[in-house]
């Protein structure tokens, strides 16, 4: 039985490599676009379903594009492409439904003027939203998110700052659990700086087939390890 709301434990950050969506779709003898529309369908419907997980996450980061897929064949790129405009138009309405604030955590460099209004549409949309934040880390590298925010401090000048206050969302709580699907077992550049003191779980289940029930159980496995964050 899954507790009320008020006596959930709760978890601040969770983010999750989305890895799988190719091999899903050869699996099951379908076109890799198909397997990426299905991954984007499993995004959605998990973000719809975080009131039926046995805890209460105030953050939930999900890696939908990375600066390294560019180097991609054009086709899948530009499937890729039409496959998010899609998802982040239909996301907005989800969002809204499920009090989720939508946030870009990534780089405008290269995208469209297009790309760029659907995004900006969707986190203004759900700005004011109270619930979980849900952060879309799309045209995302940790390389360049480190590079981007030395620049910004070179243009400052300033002796004392911050190094958190100049990354792509300041705001954001370094990630308590990094998930993994789809078997590999590395970061592939996502979130290094603040992954510093984060757990980590790997699962073998290819993302569209990760569901919510599956979430359900990593938290769990989660919530019986010590956390000791160098002490």
């Amino acid at each position: 039985m899954i507790a009320l709301n008020s006596h959930k434990t709760k978890i601040n950050h969770v983010a999750i490599i989305m890895d799988g969506n190719g091999r899903w779709a050869k699996k099951n003898k379908l076109s890799k676009k198909k397997g990426h529309e299905q991954g984007v369908r499993n995004c959605i419907k998990i973000c719809e379903n975080l009131k039926k997980l046995d805890f209460k996450i105030n953050e939930l980061s999900f890696y939908v594009f990375s600066t390294e897929n560019w180097n991609r064949p054009a086709l899948e790129v530009s499937n890729l492409f039409k496959i998010i405009e899609s998802f982040y138009s239909s996301f907005k309405n989800s969002a809204n439904n499920n009090n989720i604030s939508v946030r870009h955590y990534g780089s405008k460099h290269r995208l469209s003027n297009k790309i760029k209004k659907i995004i900006d549409d969707v986190v203004l949309s759900t700005k004011h939203n109270n619930g979980t934040y849900v952060n879309l880390l799309f045209n995302y590298g940790s390389r360049q998110e480190i590079e981007d925010a030395i620049k910004k401090i070179q243009i400052e000048k300033k002796k004392k700052f911050n190094f958190r206050n100049y990354l792509y969302i300041p705001e954001s709580n370094d990630p308590d659990l990094i998930i993994r699907t789809g078997g590999e077992m590395r970061l592939s550049n996502f979130m290094l700086w603040q992954s510093a003191y984060a757990e980590l779980y790997f699962s073998k289940i290819l993302w569209p087939d990760f569901k919510i029930t599956s979430l359900n159980k990593v938290l769990h496995h989660y919530s019986m390890r010590k956390r000791k964050l160098g002490k």
